[in-house]
């Protein structure tokens, strides 16, 4: 009954905003269409690709052997699990899903290994965090270095405590390490499709939730930078972003949270047998974790907190991630991430 009530709210609330403020809700829909056709386009589709490829092929167990140990401390240890960390490092968190989703149906994880992993690996990419959020918004590529290397190292450690909590998870039963007898070929031409339909999903929500965003923000003001920080990722840090001395501190919540968008993203990529739980729970332990961790990145040589980017009146371009400053995010991250795992394992460890 709740649940009714709660879409009827809804349902009228998106009728309401397009006549309470159509110039905004226009104008987050344009915002929104700009950023599924620029940065989004460049830094998701060809990744919901490469994952389905590398998990079909078994290529992606080779690429994140370096990042197994960092799956044994979140709890699993499927050799599929680093092809999985590997895609939500360097992909994001739709690429992370969508590897997740296919070991899954290819009986590399079981669906609470899937589950295990997703705080772990569901994050913004670091085309986004660094070139976007740091270098477009705030004005500064190191701010957005640090922001990403919080997010990733927060992720792995709320993986980490919960999977102290609960136990590890039991690995895929040995009858599903192998495709079924019947299961159609790969075909490039069929993943291409369902990634091109995946990416549509995707774009349906970010528009959804900046129409929501913009609409409440313009007629109510006083609820833009929460409806943008707890609706749409992209919204609120570029609401955030313009909030004088703590725009790289709300900037980093607004990454932790990743919004209600990308929750229910994760939620239509993930199959319905992959529980949600433990990516709910542990966002409740990635913001602190986060804002500390950015707090120490910021005692580092360079880390002062930068002041907010000029106001800029539409969507940040992306440009082409620099190869050093993508090689020292990644492969930064790979060795606080193993370093991490072979404190964890202690004396006992494997």
């Amino acid at each position: 009954m709740y649940r009714r009530f709660g879409l009827l709210l809804l349902a009228l609330l998106t009728a309401a905003l397009p006549f309470a403020a159509p110039e905004a809700c226009a104008r987050a829909l344009r915002e929104g269409l700009a950023l599924c056709g620029g940065p989004l386009l460049l830094s998701l589709f060809p990744f919901l690709i490469v994952s389905t490829l590398l998990v079909r092929s078994g290529g992606g167990e080779l690429l994140g052997a370096l990042l197994r140990p960092a799956a044994r401390l979140a709890g699993v240890r499927a050799p599929a699990a680093g092809d999985v960390l590997l895609m939500g490092l360097v992909g994001g968190f739709a690429p992370a899903a969508n590897a997740a989703a296919q070991a899954v149906r290819a009986g590399k994880l079981s669906p609470r290994e899937a589950a295990d992993l997703l705080p772990a690996c569901i994050c913004s990419g670091p085309s986004f965090v660094i070139l976007t959020v740091g270098e477009g918004m705030l004005g500064s590529a190191g701010a957005g270095v640090r922001l990403f290397a919080a997010q990733a190292a927060a992720g792995l450690l709320s993986a980490a405590l919960l999977s102290r909590l609960h136990g590890p998870a039991e690995p895929a039963p040995a009858n599903l390490a192998a495709p079924p007898a019947g299961e159609a070929p790969l075909r490039l031409d069929g993943v291409i499709a369902d990634a091109a339909l995946t990416y549509c999903k995707l774009c349906g929500f970010i528009l959804y939730f900046r129409l929501l965003a913009g609409g409440l923000g313009a007629a109510l003001p006083a609820l833009g930078l929460p409806a943008a920080l707890l609706l749409e990722v992209a919204s609120g840090c570029d609401l955030a972003s313009r909030a004088g001395r703590w725009a790289s501190w709300l900037c980093c919540g607004a990454v932790s949270w990743q919004g209600l968008s990308v929750l229910l993203q994760v939620r239509t990529i993930c199959p319905p047998d992959v529980s949600f739980r433990p990516l709910l729970a542990a966002r409740a332990l990635h913001l602190p974790l986060s804002l500390a961790l950015f707090r120490l990145l910021l005692w580092l040589p360079g880390g002062a907190a930068p002041a907010a980017a000029a106001l800029h009146p539409v969507p940040a371009v992306l440009r082409r991630v620099p190869p050093d400053c993508a090689l020292l995010a990644f492969f930064g991250c790979c060795l606080v991430l193993c370093q991490l795992s072979r404190l964890a394992q202690g004396p006992d460890g494997p």
